[in-house]
This record gives C-alpha cells, sequence and structure tokens, in this order.
C-alpha cells in the first residue's frame, strides 16, 4: 500500500488548504451574546439548526426555559418570567 500524499486524494493534485469556516447566522448570534451579557440571571444563546432564541433561567423559576423567534419577543417572555415569580 502507498503512503497516502496530502491534497484533494487524486494524484497531481496539489495539496489545498481547508475550506474556510463558516459563521453561521452571525447577526443572531451576536444578538443573543448581547443580550445575555445584559441579563445576569438568564443564559441567553442561539440555535443555529432550530433558528430560534432560547433563555434559561438560572433562578428558580416557572417556566425555567423560554424560547423565541426574534429577541424582543424572548425578551418579554423574560420580563413576563420575572413578573410571574414577584408575584407568586
Amino acid at each position: 500500500m502507498k503512503p497516502r500524499r496530502p491534497g484533494r486524494h487524486r494524484d497531481g493534485v496539489p495539496p489545498t488548504e481547508t475550506s474556510p469556516r463558516r459563521c453561521w447566522d452571525d447577526d443572531q448570534r451576536t444578538a443573543a451574546a448581547q443580550l445575555d451579557s445584559a441579563e445576569p440571571g438568564w443564559l441567553v444563546f442561539y440555535g443555529v439548526g432550530t433558528r430560534r432564541y432560547y433563555a434559561f433561567a438560572l433562578w428558580p423559576a416557572t417556566p425555567a426555559q423560554l424560547g423565541a423567534t426574534t429577541v424582543q419577543e424572548l425578551w418579554h417572555l423574560m420580563r413576563e418570567t420575572e413578573m410571574q415569580a414577584r408575584t407568586a
């Protein structure tokens, strides 16, 4: 068995660098990171596969997990959850 040469796995083709990494939904991930840093009681992130924003309460709350399609919608859900926790 011949040793494997680097490249595109064909004789005579020079080795190439790997493909550049793609950054999917960079704006949405940045928006989620900004909301996460502004909300100390919540863990906020953006799911690239689901195209949804998520927030997990870092304190006892019901519901403890929220999901929304926009940052604004998630922010409102977070405020509603906090209001419910205060009145309970």
